[in-house]
């Protein structure tokens, strides 16, 4: 009889497999889907969800890609709308505990608190009922054109950009590199949204209205595959033509980190001609903060590597002294603080020193603390000099936001596979994000009120982009 009880208990905890078809199937216990790599519709309450393989831009048969992305397809195709990157053995509490899945999904009242957990089994889809109450219901997408609706998003991502470029997407001819950097230039130098400093130049500070959702991205060290990465998935480029999206990048766009290409500088002229043709295109909607690596000058590199001697020696040789004079002027002008209602950033932390507003506004009369906010590391062990908690609040006050407004950095990636971290140096709302890893990137994108971290697995895609037919179809 015990053994009898023993099989009949492990046979009601064993894990059904389900094989989706078109119509609704209730799940009221553990379940594996066989995920064929179409996507597949999640019903929770009147919530839906799509499940679909984060099968990348570029066509690769040889890729074994199991990581997955949970989207909301009433919103994700029409607005700038957040998602979850659900990577292979991982596995996500879905509800309205999950604060970070209710910031993007904003789940109704019949979303229970516990719903469920999805995990990502090899490519293979366990989800687990968290209540006996719950509508949960899970089928095949058999529609064609949702079937393909991401990927064909993606590709029409890729052409604009390609359009916005006016051409492939690589190394200016000098005559336009050159007379895209003076218009670029000219934008920097009466750029909206800067108050102008004491002496009538562009000031320090960049005050963003409320209105457009903002895209933050960390370094990019010349990874123009993470940047186009980011421009092709979502709504981002439209709300750009929209007026919609403001794309802000958190300085240190050039001078690539990866073993082996320090001195390689191609990829970050390349990098420059993409910015400031966006910038160009986009005057009022995209914003470049200044890092560290903007600089021509030879004291900045990593590990001996001159890099930023290296970029001017290689901007003379392709471009001419002009063009050298131009970048290092642009490099000037950018700004070196944004503040918004929503957050604040810098490219690598908080002031440590005292000074008000007026004083970033006038940060070339500073040097000092421009120093500080293109350098600056959060205290550690191996940092006892870097800033604190402390640091973090006076800086929100002196910026006149709200005490626990976000304070979004760069600069100091916590590991070498990490690409967002949140709540650093147990400072509340103060987070890190680095895009310039080449298997993960990160943004920071508000949803509702809340500024959210979405990450994208990162992929080759310039080459492929290079040779879509833009035609009309």
């Amino acid at each position: 009889m015990l053994e009898k009880l023993r099989d009949h208990m492990s046979k009601r905890n064993e894990t059904a497999v389900l094989t989706l078809g078109s119509q609704p199937h209730r799940v009221t216990r553990p379940v594996r889907v066989n995920f064929d790599g179409g996507p597949i519709e999640l019903r929770l309450g009147t919530q839906k969800l799509h499940l679909c393989p984060e099968i990348g831009v570029v066509p690769d048969p040889q890729a074994d890609r199991k990581d997955l992305i949970l989207l909301d397809p009433q919103r994700f195709y029409s607005e700038v709308a957040g998602f979850e990157l659900l990577k292979c053995g991982e596995k996500i509490l879905v509800g309205r505990e999950n604060e970070r899945l209710d910031k993007i999904f904003n789940f109704p009242k019949n979303v229970m608190k516990r719903h469920l957990t999805l995990a990502n089994k090899n490519g293979q889809i366990a989800i687990k009922p968290l209540d006996g109450e719950t509508e949960t219901y899970v089928s095949r997408v058999e529609d064609r054109s949702e079937i393909d609706r991401l990927k064909k998003l993606h590709l029409r991502n890729l052409k604009h950009l390609r359009q916005i470029f006016d051409g492939p997407i690589e190394l200016l001819p000098q005559e336009e590199a050159l007379a895209t950097i003076e218009r670029a230039m000219e934008v920097f130098s009466d750029e909206p949204y800067r108050a102008k400093d004491s002496h009538g130049r562009p000031g320090g500070v960049l005050d963003l209205p409320a209105k457009p959702t903002p895209v933050v991205v960390g370094d990019l060290h010349a990874e123009v595959d993470n940047l186009l990465k980011i421009l092709s998935v979502g709504q981002y480029l439209d709300g750009l033509e929209s007026g919609e999206v403001v794309l802000l990048l958190l300085g240190d766009m050039v001078h690539r980190q990866v073993h082996g290409a320090l001195e390689e500088m191609d990829s970050s002229l390349l990098m420059l001609d993409l910015i400031f043709k966006l910038k160009v295109r986009f005057p009022d909607r995209v914003f470049c903060l200044r890092g560290n690596h903007e600089t021509l000058d030879e004291s900045v590199g990593k590990v001996g590597v001159p890099q930023g001697l290296i970029l001017r020696e290689k901007a003379q040789a392709l471009r001419g002294t002009k063009y050298v004079e131009h970048l290092a002027r642009c490099f000037e002008l950018l700004p070196y603080v944004v503040k918004t209602d929503d957050f604040i950033a810098t490219h690598a932390g908080p002031t440590r020193s005292g000074g008000a507003l007026q004083n970033l506004v006038d940060i070339h009369d500073y040097p000092q603390l421009a120093w500080q906010l293109t350098w600056n590391r959060v205290q550690g062990p191996f940092r006892p000099a870097g800033y604190t908690k402390k640091d973090v609040k006076a800086f929100r006050a002196k910026l006149g936001v709200e005490k626990r407004t976000p304070l979004i950095v760069s600069h100091t990636p916590l590991s070498f596979d990490g690409t967002v971290w949140t709540n650093i140096g147990e400072i509340k709302n103060h987070h890190v994000v680095y895009s310039a890893n080449q298997d993960r990137l990160a943004v920071f994108v508000r949803v509702g009120r809340e500024m959210v971290p979405l990450e994208y697995s990162a992929e080759h895609i310039l080459e492929f982009a290079n040779r879509l037919d833009l035609a009309p179809q």
